[in-house]
């Protein structure tokens, strides 16, 4: 099996809204795809970086706010 190198911007994004009304922006995983490790990598990958900046963010504003 060759592997491929996926990225998160291969995938689809599909915007869905959380029971409080927020958007959500998710990766799309095709469950048939021949790459789907690949895929589910990648979305896990995105997840984790986008997780990452915001408690940047937070952090930031919080150290802002406290000095």
């Amino acid at each position: 099996m060759t592997r491929k190198n996926v990225r998160p911007s291969d995938l689809k994004t599909k915007i869905v809204h959380a029971p409080d009304g927020t958007p959500v922006r998710l990766k799309v995983v095709n469950a048939d795809s021949q790459t789907l490790g690949e895929d589910l990598l990648a979305a896990f990958r995105s997840n984790v970086r986008r997780v990452v900046d915001e408690r940047r963010k937070r952090g930031h504003a919080q150290d802002a706010a406290q000095a």
